[in-house]
């Protein structure tokens, strides 16, 4: 029982992450200070989420059979965002036009 509960807890929790996802991906995608892929791919990630957290809880059975399926876009997702910011980060020149910063 307490495995089950668990395991339904988690996936109300992914609920949440798959919204923040979806609203961290819009703000990369509006921002400029990233490309809009990685944004697209960010969003797609928080969507993947959803779609496997609303099957666990709807039906145990068939995201079971989907989980395989939709960890890939989900993968893709965080990782492109993930090294993005590791090997590129920000465009600093679109930051400091945008707060009249300069170096």
């Amino acid at each position: 029982l307490s495995l089950d509960l668990h395991e339904s807890g988690y996936g109300i929790g992914l609920i949440f992450f798959g919204f923040t996802c979806l609203i961290v991906g819009y703000l990369m995608f509006r921002s400029g200070y990233f490309p809009k892929i990685v944004g697209i791919l960010q969003i797609v990630a928080g969507l993947s989420y959803l779609i496997n957290s609303f099957a666990q809880i709807l039906s145990p059975a068939f995201a079971a059979a989907l989980f395989p399926v939709i960890l890939v876009p989900a993968f893709v997702g965080e990782l492109s965002t993930c090294l993005w910011l590791l090997v590129k980060g920000v465009n600093v020149r679109k930051w400091n036009e945008r707060f009249n910063l300069s170096l």
